[in-house]
Order: C-alpha cells, then sequence, then structure tokens
C-alpha cells in the first residue's frame, strides 16, 4: 500500500508541475523577460510594477494578438513625467497590472534618433493616438495638421501611456492635463502644484487607460502638455 501511495503522490506531482508549465506557457513571451525599471529617479517606492523594454521591443506588439497591457514612454528628466509617474504607479497598484516602460531618454543623445523611434511613433499615428507632434526634416517641432504632414514625422510626446490589448490600441493619454504648464521664468521656472481636483482628474484618467474602453478605438484626451 506505501508503494502504490508513493506511486500516486509521484504522479500527482508530475501532473501539477505540467500544470504549471502549461500555465507560464500560456503568458506571453513579452510578458516574461523583462527586468524591473530603476526607478530611483522618480518619487515612488521600490515595490511598483515598471519593467523595462526597448522601442524594438514594444513594436513586437504590433503582432502580439495575447498580450492586455499597459505601455509607458518617458524619462526621468521630463518635469511632466515626473509628475505623472507617482499617479500612474499609484493606479497600476490599485489594478495590480504591469506597466512597460519604454524610455525617451535616448533620443536626447545627438545621433540616437533611431528607426524604431520612427515606426512606432507611425504605428501610435496611424492606430489613432491623438496629439502627436511632428518634426521637419531637421528634428525640429513644427505645427501641422495630416493634410499638411508630406515631408514630417511624428514624434512621440512624453509621458505618453498607451493601453494594448489583443494588439489593438483600445486607449492612449498624454501629458498631464490641460494647461499643466510652466510659471515663473530663468531659474523660477517650474510646474505648479496641483490642486486636490486636479490630482483626481489625473488619477481619474489613468484609472480609464487601465481599465480600457469597451471599444477598440482609441479615446484619448486632447492635451497640450508633455515633453517632445
Amino acid at each position: 500500500m506505501k508503494l502504490k501511495k508513493m506511486i500516486f503522490l509521484t504522479l500527482l506531482g508530475v501532473l501539477m508541475m505540467m500544470f504549471v508549465a502549461c500555465d507560464n506557457d500560456s503568458t506571453t513571451e513579452f510578458e516574461n523577460n523583462f527586468p524591473q525599471s530603476d526607478m530611483s529617479y522618480y518619487d515612488i517606492d521600490d515595490d511598483h510594477r515598471f519593467y523595462e523594454v526597448t522601442m524594438y521591443e514594444a513594436l513586437q506588439l504590433q503582432d502580439d494578438e495575447t498580450f492586455n497591457g499597459i505601455l509607458y514612454f518617458g524619462f526621468a528628466g521630463c518635469p511632466w513625467c515626473q509628475v505623472a509617474v507617482p499617479f500612474i504607479h499609484e493606479i497600476s497598484q490599485e489594478a495590480g497590472v504591469d506597466i512597460f516602460y519604454v524610455s525617451r531618454a535616448h533620443v536626447l543623445r545627438e545621433g540616437e534618433w533611431l528607426d524604431w523611434d520612427l515606426e512606432m511613433a507611425w504605428w501610435l499615428y496611424n492606430n489613432g493616438v491623438p496629439n502627436m507632434r511632428w518634426l521637419d526634416e531637421e528634428g525640429a517641432l513644427v505645427d501641422v495638421g495630416e493634410e499638411d504632414a508630406y515631408g514630417y514625422r511624428p514624434n512621440i510626446n512624453v509621458p505618453q501611456i498607451v493601453h494594448i490589448r489583443n494588439g489593438v490600441i483600445v486607449d492612449s493619454h498624454r501629458g498631464t492635463f490641460e494647461g499643466h504648464d510652466h510659471v515663473g521664468e530663468g531659474d523660477d521656472r517650474h510646474l505648479p502644484e496641483m490642486t486636490d481636483q486636479e490630482q483626481q482628474t489625473l488619477l481619474d484618467i489613468y484609472r480609464r487607460i487601465f481599465s480600457g474602453p469597451t471599444t477598440t478605438e482609441a479615446c484619448g484626451i486632447e492635451i497640450d502638455a508633455g515633453c517632445s
């Protein structure tokens, strides 16, 4: 009897391992293999859900019909990103959802504008993400509409947060909120402290992004504040 019990327990253990393996295989490769981001430059604690991905890796989501998650484009030197990240962090903890952080810091270094950046910018623009900024052939920001965009290219303005579901962009938001801009001049130039109502507005925006709309159409809110 003891031998039969040992055999039964052994087989049960093998089956459990098989079920765990199958469950892991059902998670997309995109969600399995990324390190936790260094968020020490932001005002959040170490217990966060930001994971580091490259622009090239993020582009693979165009063909991933199993992915459901949040992409965040930003960099620590952007003052609006500094404001946005703690709120994104709060909602990610509330929702129990990971964020895949695509750093835009490299575009600030001369000669490092990559083809992947341009491809991602076009993908976002062509899939309904509003408020794309445009660059001319010299890389300078220009203010044009779609009908005037010949010879120009879109640029990813940050902070930008995008919810992708089954390879489709279902919601997005750029910047913080309408009218959130620098005050003062020179060394006194800074972003003003937000009111309680403005903080709640930003939380509600990110809560909406994380939950996602019921349709597959982008429904971003028009805003202007943000970094190029």
